[in-house]
């Protein structure tokens, strides 16, 4: 997906937060992205982001693969430490997201 601006892409008319994140998710778009929207759109509290984003796996998994692309010599180690703080997430759910990363690239 190519990088466009999040505040053009508004919530569709009685659309809820989670419908606006599946169809963000659905268009090609990462976690990140997708965060800024609905804080821009729809004011949520950065702390409920890590939870609202369990049911989110694509987008979950795009970051985490935009996270290896941008610094690939990485070690286990720091992948989980950057999951977890791009995230939000304890360093055990990051390592359990980087797990299913890495699973998902092993089946491609």
């Amino acid at each position: 997906m190519t990088q466009s601006d999040y505040r053009v892409i508004p919530a569709q008319t009685n659309e809820t937060s989670k419908e606006y994140a599946g169809r963000l998710q659905d268009m090609g778009f990462e976690e990140m992205f997708i965060r800024k929207a609905l804080r821009y759109h729809f004011d949520i509290d950065t702390e409920q982001l890590p939870s609202f984003f369990e049911d989110f796996e694509t987008a979950r998994l795009r970051h985490i693969s935009l996270i290896q692309r941008l610094k690939p010599q990485r070690t286990k180690r720091s992948m989980i430490m950057k999951i977890a703080k791009n995230l939000g997430c304890s360093d055990e759910s990051a390592e359990l997201w980087f797990e299913r990363f890495q699973e998902q690239s092993e089946d491609r």
